[in-house]
């Protein structure tokens, strides 16, 4: 449980550096991006991994191509649904996401729940 908790609050914290960092991004609030990093946590420490234990079958057959559009999609789902987010162009959701891609797979290979 310290291990989900864990991942939550730091997923968090990539993403309101994220938001602070990456040119093109754009929120209304502070409370804004707060709310969107413990949701995009949420999502990356509880939602992804049931998405891969569902595709595992489909995850064999494409040689890990559905791992790669997961780790992309689930906090590109999150971030289009919560209100205050703007994001200016293609380059700068792609590059947002996919470093929050790798630094969710590496805390979810670093940090696990025993």
């Amino acid at each position: 449980m310290t291990g989900f908790l864990l991942r939550i609050i730091i997923n968090a914290v990539i993403l309101i550096m994220l938001v602070i960092e990456l040119p093109g991004v754009f929120v209304d609030t502070l409370g804004g991006t707060l709310l969107g990093g413990v949701i995009v946590g949420l999502a990356n420490a509880a939602i992804r991994p049931l998405l891969m234990i569902a595709a595992l079958p489909f995850n064999l057959l494409t040689l890990g191509g559905i791992t790669f559009m997961t780790n992309i999609f689930t906090p590109l789902m999150v971030v289009e649904a919560l209100p205050g987010f703007q994001i200016s162009s293609v380059m700068t959701s792609l590059t947002g996401i996919l470093l929050m891609t790798l630094c969710s797979f590496t805390l979810s290979k670093i940090i696990q729940d025993r």
